[in-house]
């Protein structure tokens, strides 16, 4: 069970079997954060290309349990049962305004109590609630290495991920690959393509502009590389925005509905320090 003393601090006492551990930066071991520069080794993650284009995600992704890795149900590639799904999503109340407050909410989908994946758990507003497949959870405004951050819809989906990927040893499962789907070109491209390029020109845009998010970027080229090392390969899906097959995934609207009600609860500063989202026996 979780317990809030008041926010933003969150303690918790032992976690329960079927719960989300919130693990707040200022209550774990310091981590020497590795930044990426023009003398790093880039690993990138990979594209992923389905068998049918006109398949949803959990079509292509059905919902199953296979006992030899795991008791709880994922989503499992129906052509290869070594693959598994995380869907993500990210939404930002007042997103880029200059004179209003921005608020972000970030969502992932890995399982579900029905085919859709529904059944949304928000681990901060709650203490008992019931465990689903879906976590909605406010984007921070603090990225992990302490600097404050503007909310934006791009750096609410790129945490999304982070959290997906960061909430299980998806490895001790055995999957040898976790694809991730989201609609935004930015988190699929940037994770695929264009990683290994702001890095060599000095984290610079084409046009010499800072690149937006550096402190998640380098958090998740950290998660990709050490489950690259465990024998886990990290793809992204990319859900065209305004496909038929967007509109035709539950799923997806209901990562989508996770997001934006985790940012429509969250205007207070409950949200101000990084925290990890931890699965136990999820």
């Amino acid at each position: 069970m979780l317990i809030t003393l008041g926010t933003p601090t969150w303690v918790h006492a032992q976690p329960q079997v079927g719960a989300i551990d919130l693990l707040p930066e200022s209550r774990q071991p310091q981590r020497i954060r590795k930044r990426l520069t023009r003398r790093s080794k880039v690993s990138t993650a990979t594209i992923f290309h389905p068998r049918s284009l006109d398949s949803t995600p959990e079509e292509h992704f059905p919902l199953q349990t296979v006992f030899t890795r795991t008791s709880q149900p994922r989503f499992v590639n129906r052509y290869d049962s070594r693959e598994i799904l995380l869907v993500v999503d990210g939404s930002c109340i007042n997103n880029g305004s200059l004179s209003e407050q921005s608020i972000g909410g970030c969502s992932f989908a890995y399982k579900g109590a029905a085919k859709s994946g529904a059944i949304a758990t928000f681990p901060f507003a709650a203490l008992d609630q019931t465990e689903g497949g879906t976590v909605g959870f406010p984007l921070e405004q603090v990225g992990p290495g302490g600097e404050s951050h503007v909310p934006s819809s791009n750096r609410a989906k790129l945490r999304a991920v982070i959290a997906a990927l960061e909430s299980r040893e998806w490895q001790e499962e055995g999957w040898n690959r976790i694809v991730v789907a989201t609609d935004l070109e930015y988190v699929v491209f940037g994770a695929t393509r264009w990683l290994a390029t702001w890095v060599k020109r000095r984290w610079k845009t084409r046009k010499a502009r800072q690149v937006a998010n550096r402190d998640l970027w380098e958090e998740l080229h950290g998660i990709i590389s050490r489950l690259a090392r465990l024998g886990t390969e990290v793809s992204f899906w990319l859900i065209p925005p305004r496909s038929g097959i967007k509109k035709a995934s539950v799923l997806m609207q209901d990562t989508k509905d996770a997001a934006r009600d985790a940012a429509d609860m969250h205007f207070d500063t409950s949200a101000e320090e990084f925290t990890r989202l931890c699965g136990i026996e999820v």
